[in-house]
């Protein structure tokens, strides 16, 4: 493969002027140089957002129809669509995911979403509402109209686990709803977000309105603290993201801010041993455990954990590591050596304080090139140890068990964060009970018992007269997303995600 090259996207043009020394984007897999791009430092993250200021102050973007924007945005998706397999080997190359979910929700599943976000800004936003009728006074016929407004300059910073998916569900809202954006893409995957500058060009972006700066640390901060950006809007780790939240503080920035996660998967005692010996690894094998949602906790009682560890021992073997082009590959590369080094600290600190090892915890051995980790499961922890309190990102399972419900609780509570978790059970009440209690923003009632009952005749497969199907790039289906306590600020997604990228006016007149 040829390896590409690219410019930074700034005011409409594409330039190296005032920009660092080039970054090479690295295959995970193959450990082979992929792309090319510029390390556009201080000095260009200073020139996109001037641009974007000016874009906004002065150019059309945020006076045009939300009809207009859309008809551009949808334009923006359309070009997308006609550039799937493209994008898609792209994306591969560059973060190493699986087939499966590379079609699902990286490449497939985010341009699928992407025509539902011009659809909602168009049809679902409610721009101006009166709160009350007419009143009359001494000058006349009075009232108050209620208007939304987009927020401004949105600096949208992004992470290397699913950038293409991130940056559309960040940047397009914001687009939709009149924002201008400087976009700073991780620079280990930042091929794709360049490739999205080119889009958004071919679709008739304006200049300024969307820009591209790739970039390290300095960028970051200077999109946190120069007063011409409005908005942060961030996905990374809640250590940056408390950094980011305390300098952008100084210029009173709105703030989004989608943090780690380190999930618990609850597992009711009505759930039998052959239901549970097929949990297996559960969501950290999605993208290696490169997710913040991945529910990398998983509370067991006790008189299902034998069963349990027959399972996952009788199904690592059978887990194909390896390529993630091949379809039959389930566990793809680990992003970066560094990434997979710290996944080998957090192992071996199980170990020492005390975690039996009952699956992985290797690189495995037939594979010389790529970040590889086999997936690796623990049991005899506890809650209070380091693999179990932080987010390792990376394939490891940690297993705990419980003697009661409230026990089952309060472990799953017992953490800093807030994200997303499981309840799984026979039971979807008592389950739906369950997730009440737990503090996170997101959770997933999981029904088990052989299969939901046939639904019966399903003309529009679900659609019809009155209802939104979203795009199946949405996480849970479109509804909001984000966490409690250090997982985060904010919502994503559906007519929250939206409500995020504007401000409220009231105008009143007699």
């Amino acid at each position: 493969m040829a390896i590409r090259q690219y410019e930074n996207f700034i005011d409409g043009r594409w330039t190296s002027d005032n920009a660092g020394p080039s970054i090479d984007v690295i295959d995970p897999a193959t450990e082979e140089v992929v792309g090319r791009v510029l390390d556009g430092g201080l000095k260009q993250a200073v020139m996109a957002i001037e641009a974007a200021r000016r874009a906004f102050d002065e150019g059309p973007w945020p006076w045009m129809s939300v009809r207009d924007r859309a008809r551009i945005l949808k334009r923006f998706s359309e070009i997308m669509e006609s550039r799937h397999d493209e994008l898609r080997e792209l994306i591969v190359s560059e973060i190493g995911s699986t087939s499966f979910l590379t079609d699902f929700l990286q490449v497939g599943g985010a341009i699928e979403a992407s025509h539902y976000y011009s659809d909602f800004a168009e049809h679902d936003v409610t721009w101006v509402e009166a709160p009350g009728g007419p009143t009359v006074s001494p000058t006349g016929l009075g009232g108050t109209v209620v208007v939304r407004e987009p927020v401004g300059v949105v600096g949208v910073i992004t992470p290397f686990n699913f950038p293409f998916s991130i940056n559309l569900q960040k940047c397009l809202p914001a687009l939709a709803v009149g924002c201008t954006v400087v976009l700073k893409p991780h620079p280990w995957t930042p091929m794709n977000a360049l490739e999205l500058a080119g889009i958004g060009e071919e679709a008739g972006l304006p200049a300024g309105v969307f820009n591209v700066v790739v970039g390290g640390g300095d960028v970051g901060e200077e999109l946190s603290t120069n007063p011409l950006v409005d908005m942060i809007a961030f996905t990374g780790s809640t250590a940056t993201g408390k950094r980011i939240r305390e300098v952008s503080a100084r210029t009173m920035k709105r703030a989004q801010l989608e943090l780690g996660g380190k999930s618990a998967h609850i597992v009711l005692d009505d759930v039998t041993e052959s239901e549970v010996a097929g949990i297996g690894f559960g969501q950290v094998l999605m993208h290696s455990g490169q997710a913040c949602v991945a529910a990398s906790r998983l509370l067991l009682p006790e008189h299902l954990l034998d069963a349990y560890i027959d399972g996952v021992k009788a199904m690592a073997p059978n887990l194909t590591i390896g390529d993630p082009r091949d379809p039959a590959t389930v566990v793809g590369p680990l992003i970066r050596e560094q990434q997979r080094q710290r996944v080998e600290s957090y192992v071996e600190s199980a170990l020492d304080e005390g975690a039996t090892l009952v699956a992985g915890g290797r690189r495995p051995p037939h594979l010389g090139k790529g970040f590889f980790y086999e997936p690796t499961a623990f049991i005899n922890c506890r809650n209070d140890m380091r693999i179990c309190q932080e987010e390792v990102f990376g394939p490891v399972l940690t297993v705990l068990t419980y003697q009661s419900q409230q026990e089952a609780v309060r472990i799953a509570n017992d953490s800093d964060f807030g994200l997303a978790g499981v309840v799984m059970t026979r039971n979807a009440a008592r389950g739906f009970n369950v997730a009440r209690q737990i503090r996170t923003g997101t959770i997933i009632v999981q029904t088990t018992g052989g299969g939901a009952a046939d639904p019966g005749p399903n003309p529009g497969n679900g659609s019809g007269p009155g209802w939104s199907v979203p795009g199946r790039g949405l996480f849970n289906g479109g509804g909001p997303f984000g966490g409690f306590k250090h997982s985060g600020i904010g919502r994503e997604q559906g007519r929250w995600g939206f409500e995020e990228f504007t401000e409220i006016k009231s105008i009143s007149w007699m």
